[in-house]
């Protein structure tokens, strides 16, 4: 019997991402947004310095475990169904949402460590650049989150209402990232509604199915007669 503990560990990095990324998130309080005036924007990013650098690198290190959960949940998917190219969708979309988070970051980090020496417009600049990227990532976590949804109907490897609420997340940050389009009021870039409701509720989605891949309570993949266990 081979023990297959790399997917419990990659259910760990699931619920490790969603600490790090909530952190991120809300450790530096509630952000201004783009619609907001200058002084308003430059004055948080002064006042809450240290705490935008704590939550930048936060959302770094969740950067690299979203990759992690992600490729531990494809090679899950993988076995199941060896015909089928979601489990790809899957790892490349989350390549493409863990590099643009880590970049996002980056930037985020960069705006609030040079806001006393950098010119106000160039800050406010960088600012808007990181509301709208923030907002764009969207679009980017729409595919693994659909990938994942989909593999798990088909598969079975995890219950139904798991699949239906991963294609529920990809739907919403689809939606959110519609956000670039709109500069100000509820809708505006960067704003909780197009932003932060997302990331909740792919959060929810991440901690249902880490959890699932921690306890390892997934069903046995079958070759011919024989049955591998997953445990």
């Amino acid at each position: 019997m081979t023990e297959r503990h790399e997917l419990r560990w990659g259910g760990f990095a699931g619920l490790a991402f969603v600490v790090l990324a909530l952190l991120g998130r809300f450790l530096p309080g509630t952000p201004p947004t783009v619609g907001d005036s200058d002084g308003t924007i430059t004055g948080w990013l002064t006042d809450h310095r240290n705490s935008i650098l704590i939550g930048s690198l936060m959302w770094c290190a969740a950067a690299g475990l979203i990759i992690w959960f992600a490729a531990a949940f494809a090679e899950a998917m993988r076995e199941r169904a060896e015909r089928s190219d979601v489990h790809l969708a899957l790892l490349a979309g989350s390549v493409l949402v863990g590099s643009a988070i880590f970049v996002n970051a980056a930037l985020t980090g960069a705006t609030a460590f040079g806001v006393d020496r950098l010119d106000a417009g160039f800050s406010l600049m960088l600012f808007e650049v990181t509301a709208v990227m923030s907002t764009m990532i969207g679009f980017a976590a729409a595919l693994p989150l659909a990938a994942a949804g989909i593999g798990v109907l088909r598969t079975r490897l995890m219950p139904n209402w798991l699949g239906y609420l991963g294609l529920l997340a990809a739907v919403v940050s689809f939606a959110g990232a519609f956000g670039v389009f709109v500069s100000d009021g509820t809708f505006v870039a960067g704003g909780t509604l197009m932003t932060t409701v997302p990331l909740l509720l792919s959060s929810v989605w991440l901690v249902c199915a880490g959890g699932y891949m921690v306890r390892e309570h997934l069903p046995e993949v079958t070759t011919g007669e024989a049955a591998v266990p997953q445990t």
